[in-house]
């Protein structure tokens, strides 16, 4: 059983992945969650084995419903995670809430921003020059650790279980997701999420899609990889587009010919209509193996 499926979690993949970091840190014993916490914020914090964790948390009673995937609190000091799946996107503006309302509490703060890029964004950088802990940690170096950490740590019984679920769930994801790291960048910055989303809420269907580069500015995503297409995310000059080969229209679908085609003009579009698409493709693609 997957380590997401051990409590209720979120559908958004973004969500699901930081629940994998929010399971290894509530459960895993106290030498692998130092340990996990020591590759996290790039320090060895005193105390850990008492700390107290939560997930999806509210920091905050506004408009915005600022929340923090991750919040872990221990002797003097906090620290939380903030995770996108999204190349070269860094909410700064939410990251800087999120560090100055835990600050406000907090005897020292420490923030993570988990992204796919390989280096810190320069996003970060100015946050840390306005006086703020911001770190980053990329989804290949999570990935590698929970890897490796059975062996390194020399884990056995609920630690070795959770981490092989966790790897078991994030490996091939994490996989996936780096297959976008050239599609990205044909996007603009605020249509990456929702790319990110639409990819994802697919991959679940039927992984390991066809990517097909027709320019420089353009590329197609098939799902199936075999047989005919039956889903297809578009990227094409900047615009992005899911198409579902289904009869039924959906909200804020046109047809043409034999497709559904949702036209994605910025992120909010794809998320208020997520669920046709996830109800629809589990509806028209092969069943998962």
């Amino acid at each position: 059983m997957p380590v997401p499926c051990l409590f209720e979690a979120s559908g958004d993949p973004r969500e699901q992945w930081a629940h994998v970091l929010s399971i290894l840190l509530t459960l895993a014993g106290p030498d692998t969650r130092s340990a996990l916490v020591e590759e996290i914020t790039g320090e060895a914090l005193p105390d850990t084995d008492a700390m107290l964790v939560r997930a999806q948390r509210p920091l905050r009673d506004t408009p915005d419903r600022l929340l923090a995937d991750t919040v872990a609190r221990g002797a003097g000091w906090t620290f939380a995670v903030q995770a996108t799946l999204a190349f070269g996107v860094v909410d700064a503006e939410r990251l800087a809430a999120t560090y100055d309302v835990l600050d406000e509490v907090a005897d020292r703060t420490i923030l993570v921003s988990v992204t796919p890029d390989r280096r810190p964004p320069e996003e970060l950088e100015r946050l840390v020059a306005e006086g703020r802990d911001v770190r980053h940690r990329s989804w290949l170096r999570v990935r590698d650790w929970v890897q490796e950490r059975p062996e390194r740590g020399r884990a056995e019984g609920v630690d070795l279980l959770l981490l092989r679920e966790a790897e078991y769930y994030l490996t091939p994801r994490v996989a996936e997701l780096y297959r976008l790291e050239g599609v990205m960048p044909l996007l603009p910055s605020g249509l990456r999420p929702a790319f990110a989303a639409a990819f994802f809420d697919l991959n679940e269907v039927s992984p390991a899609p066809l990517l097909e580069s027709g320019s420089p500015t353009s590329a197609r995503i098939v799902f199936p990889r075999t047989g005919e297409p039956v889903a297809e995310v578009v990227v094409e000059e900047g615009a992005l587009a899911v198409r579902l080969l289904t009869p039924q229209g959906g909200p804020a679908t046109t047809t043409e010919g034999a497709w559904q085609v949702m036209l994605i003009g910025e992120a909010a579009d794809y998320y208020a209509n997520r669920a046709w698409v996830q109800a629809t493709a589990r509806a028209v693609l092969p069943a998962r193996r």
